[in-house]
C-alpha cells in the first residue's frame, strides 16, 4: 500500500449540515397571552362586519291587552297593570310606565311589572335602564315561565344592541383617555354580566398595559358570571394568574431551585390570602409537601408534582419562569452554550415541562452533540400540541444521531488509514485489517439506522471502502509474504552456496529447502500475479539439491 493508495481510498469525511426547525419566536408556554391577542384582532375586525341593531322585541303572549283603560284599582292596583298592559299595546310607552310605576308602588316587586317596565324603557330608547332593571331577574326564581322567557330574551335584544357599541366606544377611545373607557366599560359589564366580550377586551387590555392583577381580577369574576362558553375566559384567567403572582413567588421559586423547601413553604405562606388559594399556589404548596417527605436531593431531576396534567403545565410555567427571560435571550442571541446550561437547570427542576425540553433540544442539535439527550427531550417537548415544532425536531435529532454515528465510523476508517505507513509494516496492515472488520461488523447496525437518502448513501460509500481496503490489504499482506520469502529463500541458496549452517536452530539445509519450497507452492494458489516467482524458488531448490 502506498500514500497514493491510502490517499485515494480514503472518503473525505461528510459534512452533513442540520435543518432546523424556525423557532423564531419561542415560549415557554402556560402564560402566553398571543392567543387571546390574537382573539382581540379578530374581534375588532368583527365589529366592521356587523349588522344593523336588531329588530324591535314583540310582547310574548302572555301580556293581555285591554280594549279601553281602567281607572278602578281594584286589588293591589290590578286595574292598574292591564291599563299599563293595554297602553303598551297602543304604544303610549310613556303612559304606561307612570301607570306601572303606581303599580310596583302598591305591590313592589312584582316580577310582570317590572319586565312591562323595562320593555316601556325599551321601546322607548332607554336601553341601559332597561338593562338595569332587568338585572336582579336574571338570577331571581320567576314562577311565570312566560315572564321567565319574556326577560331572557328582552336581556338577550338588550344585550345584542348595546354590546357592539359599548364595545366599538371602549376600543376608540381607550388610546385616548383609558381610565375612562374602562370605567364606562366596567359599567356596562356590571349590567351585562352574561356577555363575555366586553370583560374579555377590558382584562386583555389591562393586560397590555401591565396591571396583571386588575386583569385578572376582571376575568377570573367575569367567568364566573358570563353565560354561555366562558372556556376562553377561563384560559385568560389561568394565564392572567401566573403573570399576576410571578413577582410574588420570586422567593419561593428560587428557594424551590436551591431545595430549600421548607423555606420554600414559609415564604409561600407570607403571600395575601387571594394569592393562596389560587390552585397554581395550592398545588404550588402541595408540590412542595411532597417534595420535603421524599428528602430528595436537589442535585437530582425532580419527580413530577401528583396532580392533573393541566394543572402541572400551570405549575411548571410558574416555577420555569424564573429563569424564563435569561434562556429566552440567550436563545435569540444564538448563545447555545450558555442558553443549554440555563435550560438544564430548568429542566433539573421541572423535567417533564414540554417548552423547555423543546428549546433544550435546539440548543443540543444546534451544537451538534449529544443526540441521545436531544432525542428525550424533544420526545418530552413533541407531547404538548401546542408545540408543533417538536415533531420537526425530533425528526432532526434522529437524523443527527444518525449523521454523528456515520460521521464517527467515516473518521474510524480515516484515521487507521493515515497511520499506515510507506512501505507499510505487516504490523500496521494487521491492525488496520482488525479495524476494517470491526467497522465492517458494524455496518448493518449503521444501515439500519439510517432513514434518509444522504445517510444511506454515506453507509453505502462506507462500505465499499471498507471492502476495497480489506482488499488492498490482503494484497499488501501477500506482497509482504512473498518477499518475505524471497529473502528467505536468497539467505538459504546463499548458506548453501557458502556451506555454512543456516540460522535457524534445529533445521538443516534440507528442510529448510523443502519449508521455502512448501510455503511457495502455497502463495501460488492465493497469489496468482507472483506464480512465476515462486515457481522459480521451487525450481531452484529443486535444482539445488539435484546437483549436489
Amino acid at each position: 500500500m502506498t500514500d497514493d493508495r491510502a490517499q485515494r481510498d480514503t472518503p473525505a469525511l461528510p459534512h452533513q449540515p442540520l435543518r432546523l426547525p424556525d423557532l423564531s419566536a419561542p415560549a415557554f408556554g402556560g402564560t402566553d397571552l398571543g392567543e387571546h391577542f390574537r382573539r382581540l384582532e379578530e374581534i375588532t375586525r368583527r365589529r366592521a362586519d356587523r349588522g344593523a341593531a336588531p329588530s324591535t322585541l314583540f310582547l310574548p303572549d302572555f301580556v293581555t291587552l285591554a280594549a279601553e283603560d281602567s281607572l278602578d284599582l281594584g286589588d293591589l292596583g290590578e286595574d292598574l297593570l292591564e291599563d299599563a298592559r293595554a297602553n303598551i299595546a297602543r304604544g303610549e310607552y310613556a303612559l304606561a310606565l307612570e301607570q306601572l310605576a303606581e303599580f310596583l308602588a302598591l305591590s313592589p316587586g312584582r316580577a310582570e311589572a317590572r319586565y312591562l317596565q323595562a320593555y316601556c324603557h325599551y321601546r322607548l330608547g332607554d336601553l341601559m335602564t332597561a338593562l338595569e332593571i332587568t338585572l336582579p331577574m336574571r338570577r331571581e326564581r320567576l314562577d311565570d315561565p312566560a315572564v321567565r322567557q319574556g326577560v331572557l330574551d328582552l336581556r338577550a335584544t338588550l344585550c345584542d344592541a348595546l354590546t357592539p357599541v359599548e364595545v366599538g366606544t371602549f376600543l376608540d377611545t381607550r388610546h385616548r383617555d383609558p381610565r375612562a373607557a374602562d370605567e364606562r366599560l366596567r359599567r356596562f359589564i356590571d349590567v351585562a354580566p352574561e356577555q363575555t366580550e366586553p370583560p374579555y377586551l377590558l382584562a386583555l387590555l389591562q393586560a397590555v398595559d401591565g396591571d396583571y392583577v386588575s386583569a385578572f381580577h376582571t376575568a377570573r369574576d367575569a367567568a364566573g358570571r358570563a353565560d354561555g362558553d366562558v372556556a376562553h375566559l377561563r384560559a385568560l384567567a389561568d394565564a392572567l394568574a401566573l403573570l399576576a403572582v410571578r413577582p410574588l413567588t420570586k422567593d419561593v421559586v428560587r428557594a424551590l431551585y436551591d431545595g430549600a423547601y421548607p423555606r420554600a413553604r414559609k415564604a409561600l405562606a407570607r403571600l395575601d390570602r387571594q394569592w393562596r388559594e389560587l390552585e397554581t399556589l395550592r398545588d404550588l404548596d402541595g408540590f412542595l409537601a411532597q417534595l420535603t417527605r421524599s428528602a430528595r436531593s436537589a442535585a437530582k431531576p425532580l419527580p413530577a408534582p401528583t396532580i392533573p396534567a393541566e394543572r402541572a403545565t400551570r405549575l411548571y410555567a410558574l416555577i420555569a419562569d424564573l429563569h424564563r427571560e435569561e434562556a429566552l435571550d440567550l436563545v435569540d442571541a444564538r448563545r447555545w452554550a450558555e442558553a443549554e446550561r440555563v435550560l438544564a437547570e430548568i429542566l433539573r427542576v421541572v423535567p417533564a415541562y414540554p417548552p423547555p425540553n423543546l428549546l433544550y433540544a435546539f440548543c443540543l442539535l444546534s451544537q451538534g452533540k449529544e443526540p441521545e439527550r436531544a432525542i428525550a427531550a424533544a420526545e418530552v417537548a413533541a407531547r404538548d400540541p401546542e408545540l408543533p415544532e417538536a415533531a420537526a425536531l425530533l425528526r432532526t435529532a434522529k437524523q443527527l444521531r444518525e449523521v454523528l454515528a456515520i460521521n464517527a465510523a467515516f473518521e474510524e476508517h480515516n484515521n487507521a488509514v493515515r497511520r499506515v505507513g510507506s512501505p507499510p509494516t505487516r504490523e500496521q496492515l494487521t491492525t488496520l485489517r482488525r479495524t476494517m472488520e470491526q467497522l465492517r461488523g458494524r455496518l448493518p447496525k449503521l444501515e439500519a439506522m439510517a432513514t434518509t437518502n444522504d445517510s444511506t448513501r454515506r453507509v453505502r460509500e462506507l462500505r465499499q471502502a471498507v471492502t476495497r481496503q480489506v482488499r488492498e490489504i490482503d494484497l499488501a499482506l501477500a506482497d509482504l509474504e512473498v518477499s518475505e520469502l524471497v529473502g528467505r529463500f536468497n539467505e538459504w541458496a546463499q548458506q548453501l552456496t557458502l556451506g555454512r549452517p543456516i540460522g535457524l536452530a534445529g533445521h538443516s539445509h534440507q528442510v529448510e529447502g523443502e519449508l521455502i519450497a512448501a510455503e511457495a507452492e502455497r502463495l501460488k494458489a492465493t497469489h496468482p500475479h507472483a506464480r512465476q516467482l515462486l515457481q522459480q524458488m521451487i525450481n531452484g531448490v529443486d535444482r539445488a539439491w539435484r546437483f549436489r
